[in-house]
């Protein structure tokens, strides 16, 4: 099966979907793998979102902390807006 060709999947009654392992194993997509879905005029589209590590994160924090003034609380309510959680 060419690599371009679609798969047939089903949702389940929970709202789950089984990805195909061949297309698993092509875009990495490793169990705790986060996707985003967008929805378009066309359907969804599911993308994975790839979050830096804590030590990536707080390095690239220390890069910027001579260029932005941020307080703790700022950046901790950014890092919650970003994961789309509450505090």
């Amino acid at each position: 099966m060419a690599s371009d060709e679609p798969e047939v999947t089903t949702v389940t009654s929970k709202g789950q979907i089984t990805i195909p392992s061949r297309l698993r194993d092509q875009f990495g997509l490793e169990q705790g793998t986060k996707l985003m879905v967008v929805p378009t005029e066309y359907g969804l589209v599911l993308k994975k979102v790839e979050l830096p590590s804590i030590a990536e994160f707080q390095q690239r924090v220390e890069d910027r902390t001579d260029t932005v003034e941020l307080s703790l609380d700022e950046v901790t309510q950014l890092v919650h807006e970003a994961r789309g959680s509450e505090e």
